[in-house]
């Protein structure tokens, strides 16, 4: 039996050497492809692609950085992905609306054909203010001397009438572009409630 002083340093002999502390490495390839590497990352490799490795293993890679060019279109690629996303969810809320507005599509067309009749009556409105204002004219026109100087109050009278069927034939052009307008919005509505819904019973 060994003596007890000499056990302690026999066991500590059998002990593993402790392992060697592994470093980090940084490596890139240069303009020409050749491997650069560096335990801090080489100057050369600053505006390129590199790896990082540790005990030989890569255990991060780092992209290049973009250039200018590349940056434009990358911001330009991204503001592009942000419009599309935000008119695909502009889409989806137009469709949920039309959803929730209607239970079938008769009820889409009857509330076209109320919208319609309501403009429709306004026009005819303008139009009855219209024929009146062509027959004041043609009442003052005759009114004028065969010759000579119009009475002022007369050419006030003509001026203010021309103005107002003026006026007036404007304000019905503009219903007439917004009957159009209404008629365009629903029939595209009807089509998409339509392709939304399958609800082909009363196409």
């Amino acid at each position: 039996m060994l003596p007890g002083a000499l056990i302690l340093p026999l066991l500590m002999l059998a002990l593993p050497a402790p392992a060697q502390a592994q470093t980090r490495t940084y490596c890139c390839n240069d303009a020409g492809g050749r491997r650069t590497c560096g335990d801090t990352l080489p100057q050369i490799c600053y505006d390129r692609a590199y790896v990082e490795l540790l005990g030989g293993r890569v255990v991060r890679s780092v992209e290049a950085p973009l250039t200018p060019e590349q940056r434009v279109r990358r911001d330009a690629e991204l503001r592009a992905s942000r419009d599309r996303l935000a008119r695909e969810a502009e889409a989806r809320r137009r469709d949920q609306v039309l959803l929730d507005s209607y239970a079938s599509v008769s009820e889409l067309d009857r509330r076209r054909d109320r919208e319609l009749g309501n403009l429709e009556g306004e026009i005819r409105a303008s139009r009855a203010r219209e024929s009146d204002l062509v027959t004041l004219n043609a009442r003052l026109e005759k009114q004028k001397p065969a010759s000579g100087t119009v009475p002022r109050t007369l050419s006030e009278n003509l001026s203010i009438n021309a103005s107002e069927l003026e006026a007036i034939r404007q304000v019905i052009a503009s219903k007439q572009r917004e009957a159009e307008q209404i008629r365009a919005r629903f029939d595209a509505d009807r089509k998409r409630y339509l392709e939304l819904t399958g609800d082909a019973a009363t196409r």
